[in-house]
């Protein structure tokens, strides 16, 4: 999880890992729903219903190219939200492209959970092309 404003050495870091690996890695993207499940099965929760955030998650799909490029034509996002149980920490998914956001205080939780569903989702093609997303990835799924 990208926590801190990136400098130029870490930049340039991210460009070795991802001329290192990105010929090596087939897109493994998993479904949104999958990361939804993934994450109910794995982390205790309760469901939140706050259309604040919703909007948030929403906006967040909506104004990235990157990310609204996953929706199908017509399609909206369908976002999950959840508090993990003991924390501050709220995580919405959306279960159509597979987006997610962690927010929260406790950085720590925050950081575990993001990296946790970050690797387990995998990339697509279109991920796969994106030297920051390659090397967020090879650095969750290392851990």
């Amino acid at each position: 999880m990208l926590t801190k404003r990136p400098t130029a050495e870490i930049i340039k870091e991210w460009e070795r890992i991802f001329e290192e690996n990105r010929n090596a890695l087939m897109p493994n993207r998993r479904t949104g729903a999958e990361v939804d499940e993934y994450f109910r099965k794995k982390y205790g929760y309760e469901v939140l219903d706050s259309e604040k955030m919703r909007e948030i998650v929403e906006y967040n799909i909506m104004h990235s190219n990157h990310n609204k490029e996953k929706l199908p034509e017509g399609t909206l996002p369908i976002i999950n939200l959840y508090k993990v149980k003991d924390s501050d920490v709220i995580v919405g998914i959306d279960s159509v492209t597979g987006f997610f956001q962690v927010e929260g205080k406790d950085t720590e939780i925050m950081e575990e959970i993001f990296d946790d569903l970050f690797a387990f989702r995998g990339l697509d093609a279109m991920d796969i092309e994106n030297y920051f997303l390659v090397a967020q990835y090879i650095e969750c799924t290392n851990k």
